[in-house]
């Protein structure tokens, strides 16, 4: 891989040179007047950021620190943040499953919404963002240090997946400077991919974030110098030596003006590879000197690379003697991995003028080890292909298991759902039938008004024509006249009485009629006094000693409403039904003073296209908890036996999906309770 997996493990934290040991002090200092577990966790964190590149075990100590005061504290964002600190170091320290795990920790704490209500991380780091903002920000630098993760295993496609989920999260968050290093690393990616265009868009694009975002303070633009050595890299692949150079002086400027030591370290190393490229041999060594002096500055050990140049250098200067003591520190520091090639390390340090000759040999064993190594990975790859394999056997067999006991479910659901169904229909049944009887009760006491009538006066008029034949005989002419006037009066009132029997009998089979689902004009106010009195009567019906007032208050101006009248006939039953339900219950328990009251109001709203209805009462009312379920089907607040649960059920469906108009219910517990209907006018 080229350098830019190098710089995954270095771009994104302060690096620890002489200038920054005054701070780490201050943080130690500050950590022992700590306070509060906010503060020790901040000081820690920042411990742990400031020891990076320098002592990963202390980074990793003070890391692992601040994770237990979060996870004690119960801060689930500050845990997310010391998870992926920690995360980050054991991948230097190229731990990569302890890492991997310490990240998708962290990761599936920052992706819980609920975590936004963590204050630690608002108050301190973020304290420009809302708490959702300032989880995303924990969760992009998250993501981007998965991202260095599967670069640093060689897992390129998704390290560019996380790579752009980090983007997007930076845009969101408004984070140029996580949006210029992500730029960095896609830039220094294509880079070694040989893509050298794509390189130079991504780099540009890094470049011109860290020169031109004023949102970037100065210890945000630590990175402009990396930039600028991928700048060169490329230049200097396309052939561009002049540009390339200039790129490399620029980039170690900066890591020199911003203490990036491990900047300048890169710049140096481009510089030494070049000028060993130009024969140049006094400013390759010069630089390949500088650069071991950073390099041992940070403690680094990674020093192979150093020591190969400083070899190429004194070689190319005719220094034997010291060439070939870099040689063998460059062998040394390569080959320190490989345990089986300890003692010939050893024995290479003792390097005479045949020890290139040895070091082609130390390759060639590398290279055997190499084989073997990728050989045992063949195995172990086939071993897993025959697991895998031994796995989706076992799999499709519990799948087709499955499959029968699904269906054996499916079947039993599908005979409960058809019981269901039945029962339903039963209800429904049963609830029409109730609504029928009670419709009846009130049709015969309405009837029964005016047939008492049609009988009196029959049975006076009977009596009155043997006292008019009396009079008759005994030839009182004038009082048998006025008599005949009486029995005509009288028959005048039986044909009033009998044709209004005959009128409300009309009425009630117009009414109660199967449904036809045609709409036409109907007088709402008509309707509604129809059914009120009918309900009124049906519930005396049943119950003598209840009485009730009745208050109309109609609109003259509702105009008819085009609706299926037996449909609303049927709502309106309904909901007065329930209003002298409650009136009644609350009748049963409250004093001598309580008036059962049943309200009844028409209106109409021309600007808004509706009429409607308003049913009120002073009834028991409806609890705030069931409010929202007395829509539903089966659901009633009666006792076992005096109803089904429909009622409103089927009122919804006729009113919203019958005629497109609306209820909606208001009520407090103990005062009542209202019932409101609007249905759309055509005018």
């Amino acid at each position: 891989m080229r350098k830019y997996t190098k710089i995954l493990f270095l771009v994104f934290v302060p690096i620890l040179g002489m200038a920054q040991q005054s701070t780490v002090d201050s943080l130690h200092k500050a950590l022992k007047n700590a306070h509060t577990d906010s503060a020790r966790y901040f000081t820690t964190l920042h411990i742990g950021r400031a020891t990076e590149e320098s002592n990963w075990d202390t980074c990793l100590y003070y890391y692992d620190l601040a994770l237990k005061i979060a996870q004690k504290s119960r801060q689930s964002l500050a845990e997310a943040s010391a998870l992926t600190g920690k995360g980050y170091s054991l991948m230097a320290l190229r731990r990569y499953p302890e890492s991997l795990q310490c990240i998708q920790q962290a990761l599936d704490l920052a992706e819980d919404p609920g975590n936004e209500k963590t204050t630690w991380c608002t108050n301190y780091e973020f304290k420009k963002l809302t708490p959702h903002k300032n989880r995303l920000a924990v969760l992009s630098d998250i993501h981007y240090h998965l991202s260095q993760l599967m670069a640093a295993t060689s897992n390129v496609d998704k390290a560019l997946i996380q790579f752009n989920i980090t983007k997007q999260l930076a845009v969101e968050t408004g984070n140029p400077e996580l949006l210029g290093m992500v730029n960095l690393d896609l830039g220094n990616i294509y880079l070694d991919r040989h893509r050298l265009d794509s390189a130079l868009v991504f780099e540009l694009n890094a470049e011109r974030i860290f020169t031109q975002n004023e949102d970037l303070d100065y210890s945000d633009r630590k990175y402009h110098g990396a930039v600028f050595a991928a700048l060169g890299d490329i230049y200097l692949e396309k052939g561009n030596k002049n540009l390339a150079v200039k790129y490399f002086h620029k980039g170690a400027n900066a890591g020199i003006d911003q203490k990036n030591l491990t900047g300048v370290s890169y710049c140096y190393n481009d510089l030494t590879r070049f000028y060993l490229a130009e024969k140049q041999k006094d400013s390759s060594l010069y630089y390949a000197k500088k650069n071991l002096e950073i390099l041992h500055s940070m403690r680094s050990e990674n020093l192979g690379d150093a020591y190969a140049n400083l070899y190429q250098s004194y070689k190319l200067a005719g220094k034997t003697d010291s060439a070939y003591k870099y040689q063998g520190l460059a062998l040394t520091a390569k080959d320190s991995s490989y345990q089986t090639t300890t003692k010939s390390l050893a024995d290479f340090q003792k390097l005479s003028f045949g020890a290139q000759l040895h070091a082609q040999e130390l390759e060639k064993e590398k290279a055997a080890i190499q084989t073997k190594i990728r050989t045992y990975a063949l195995v172990a790859g086939i071993a897993v292909f025959m697991l895998l394999a031994a796995i989706f056997y076992r799999n499709n067999r519990q799948k087709q298991k499955a499959n029968i006991v699904l269906n054996q479910q499916k079947e039993e659901v599908q005979s409960a759902l058809a019981q269901l169904k039945s029962t339903q229909t039963q209800l429904i049944q049963s609830e029409k039938m109730a609504s029928l009887g009670e419709l009846t009760a009130g049709i015969a006491h309405e009837i029964q008004n005016p047939l008492n009538f049609v009988n009196n006066f029959s049975d006076v008029n009977r009596e009155m024509i043997d006292e008019l034949k009396e009079e008759l005989k005994s030839g009182n002419v004038d009082e048998a006249l006025a008599m005949a006037d009486d029995i005509q009066q009288n028959e005048e009132k039986i044909n009033h009485h009998g044709k209004r029997a005959d009128a409300i009998v009309k009425g009630m089979l117009e009414h109660s009629r199967m449904s036809t689902g045609t709409k036409e004009p109907t007088d709402i106010n008509a309707l509604a006094d129809e059914y009120l009195r009918l309900s009124y009567h049906g519930l005396r019906a049943k119950d003598k000693a209840f009485n009730a007032e009745l208050v109309t208050h109609f609109d003259p101006d509702l105009p008819r409403i085009n609706v299926i009248p037996q449909d609303i006939g049927r709502v309106l039953h309904n909901l007065f039904n329930n209003a002298f339900y409650a009136v009644n219950q609350k009748a049963k328990t409250a004093g001598v003073d309580y008036k059962p009251t049943v309200e009844v109001e028409t209106f109409f709203l021309p600007l808004q296209g509706i009429g409607g209805l308003k049913v009120k009462d002073n009834g028991i009312g409806i609890p705030d908890a069931i409010k929202e379920k007395i829509m539903q089907p089966f659901f009633t607040t009666k006792p076992t036996g005096e109803g089904t649960g429909l009622g409103l059920s089927l009122t919804y469906d006729m009113l919203v999906k019958g005629h497109g108009g609306s209820i909606w219910v208001e009520s407090k517990e103990g005062e009542g309770a209202s019932f409101t209907i609007s249905l759309p006018i055509q005018v």
